[in-house]
């Protein structure tokens, strides 16, 4: 990784080994930072929301981050620059014209504290977690992901100016003369919204539920289950009618409610432990564990499917872990790369490489 004028990072340029690296030191020294540069290459923006003119160093005009990495078949390199309130992106020095055609190239799971939101969160926060990890394997998903949003937008303006108070009878029948295009729309991509997330939540939930069954000693049973408007999400062409169908039938209730209340943008994924409902019964230990793996069955999918592991970011989460749990994440690390911050200097790993991070400064110690 190499970064210039990147948030209080000035001036570096990193390396990492092919397996563990940690990077340590105090709070706000540039540890996530350096982590969030390296994710931007996977996801496309920061994981923190932050827009791409909010991540140049304070007294700069400018920024830049550059990833050489290696794939099965190849070195690549992808630049970032923002400069003159534009972005821009390069693929091996081929500018990329939007930023979705950066994404699937270098893929990453990442594993923050804020991840236990996937458990204790809304619906919204594991929604994003199943179109960050499906994204990563299919630019195309990204695009179905786009033309379902600006559909639901449209759909969604023309209810609103539908229920505006004082519109004559007249201008209120030639808009609801609308309604069928957008539902036909919506049908169409929601359908295949909802194959998709059930294809990948049926590819997942083995390797979650196993990996949790074994970090706590066959004790813990991990069930998930992928929740959304239609019986049999992977029968495309049914799906397509059932979701035709209830936004028809839903359309009183939605001029009501002023928006589309059926739809993937309503979809959820449903955690339970022995049996039990993880958010609202589940310990801390159990929430944790669980998040952990789902974090670690999405990289055994993009494997299965890629053929190679993602590589893996830990946002100060060893903290959180108790001593099995670590010993269990380092003993499944062959054939893995995992960058890691952490406060401690001494992060009990054996093997690794050791990054020391001061005032966005990164020495290596090893």
């Amino acid at each position: 990784m190499t970064l210039r004028s990147y948030r209080n990072i000035e001036n570096a340029e990193v390396s990492f080994s092919p397996g563990v690296n940690v990077i340590f030191g105090r709070n706000a020294q540039g540890k996530t930072n350096l982590l969030e540069a390296i994710y931007i290459f996977a996801r496309g923006r920061s994981f923190r929301g932050t827009p791409d003119r909010e991540l140049i160093r304070s007294g700069d005009t400018f920024f830049t981050v550059k990833n050489e990495y290696t794939d099965a078949q190849r070195e690549e390199e992808l630049l970032l620059e923002h400069t003159d309130k534009k972005t821009k992106r390069y693929l091996n020095g081929v500018k990329l014209e939007r930023n979705i055609e950066m994404i699937s190239h270098f893929r990453a799971v990442l594993f923050c504290p804020d991840h236990l939101g996937i458990v204790k969160g809304s619906p919204s926060e594991r929604r994003e977690f199943m179109n960050i990890a499906i994204s990563q394997l299919s630019r195309d998903y990204v695009y179905l992901l786009g033309n379902y949003t600006m559909a639901l937008e449209n759909r969604n303006a023309l209810i609103k100016k539908i229920g505006v108070s004082g519109i004559s009878g007249a201008q209120r029948e030639r808009l609801l003369e609308n309604i069928p295009v957008w539902n036909a729309q919506l049908a169409r991509f929601a359908a295949k919204i909802a194959q998709r997330r059930a294809e990948y939540i049926e590819k997942l939930s083995p390797h979650a539920e196993f990996i949790m069954s074994e970090m706590s000693e066959n004790t813990e049973r991990l069930r998930i289950q992928y929740s959304c408007d239609v019986p049999d999400p992977h029968n495309f062409a049914d799906s397509e009618q059932e979701y035709l169908r209830l936004l028809e039938a839903g359309l009183d209730r939605d001029l009501s409610a002023g928006s589309t209340q059926r739809g993937p943008h309503r979809d959820d994924l449903i955690l339970k432990i022995n049996g039990v409902p993880l958010r609202q019964w589940g310990s801390q230990g159990q929430q944790r564990t669980a998040v952990l793996s789902l974090k670690l069955a999405e990289g055994e999918i993009c494997r299965e499917l890629t053929g190679e592991h993602p590589v893996f970011l830990f946002d100060d989460v060893l903290s959180e872990l108790d001593a099995e749990r670590r010993k269990y994440l380092f003993d499944r690390v062959a054939d893995k790369q995992y960058i890691i911050t952490t406060c401690e200097a001494d992060a009990g790993l054996a093997s690794c490489k050791i990054i020391h991070a001061k005032n966005g400064v990164f020495t290596e110690i090893n």
